[in-house]
């Protein structure tokens, strides 16, 4: 079975309302988001939920910059998630949800700078990750490092997307909700 899709409704609702309550202003071409609930660091919010006496710790971010090839009419939000959920041994989990359906049979591209793509290979819905944990260690040690990341996939429509997600805050972030969670960094 998959290690992932534990990330149960709490997570979705969790994240629409953070997202739809958000203040994004720019007075310079960085974005800074108020999170609601959450810590703010720069583009990432980070914090902790408790559900059944079990302790998650989430870090989202919503892109910088999103484009639809040919342009979309309509779309729902785009997030980029990190979780650790220690009771269920998922820790360092990175997670897309897009704001569409994904087409069946594609792969989701992720880029972090000039670094290699990474795919990710499941897909349910509107959300995309990776089974193997391997792959999320990477993902995540270059995101400490990078600038910005860039995601790629492809609508039940056809519509190719190009996600672009600022990355500064995202060392804190994760350093933050591993505290949280007792989980090593």
């Amino acid at each position: 079975m998959l290690r992932i899709l534990k990330m149960n409704f709490f997570f979705i609702v969790f994240i629409s309302f953070i997202f739809t309550n958000k203040t994004a202003y720019s007075a310079t071409p960085q974005v800074v988001m108020e999170c609601p609930g959450l810590k703010s660091f720069n583009n990432w919010c980070a914090g902790t939920y408790e559900e059944n006496e079990s302790n998650s710790c989430i870090m989202i971010s919503a892109p910088i910059s999103e484009k639809g090839d040919p342009p979309y009419k309509s779309r729902g939000q785009a997030v980029a998630t990190i979780y650790h959920m220690p009771s269920e041994g998922n820790n360092g989990v990175v997670y897309i949800t897009t704001g569409y359906n994904y087409k069946k049979d594609t792969i989701v591209t992720l880029k972090i700078d000039k670094n290699q793509d990474h795919e990710f290979n499941v897909l349910e819905g509107d959300s995309a990750f990776s089974d193997d944990e391997n792959v999320d260690k990477k993902i995540i040690f270059e995101m400490k490092k990078g600038n910005k990341m860039k995601v790629i996939g492809f609508s039940s429509r056809g519509t190719k997307t190009t996600d672009i997600y600022s990355l500064v805050g995202f060392s804190a972030a994760y350093t933050y909700i591993s505290n949280l969670c007792n989980v090593k960094n």
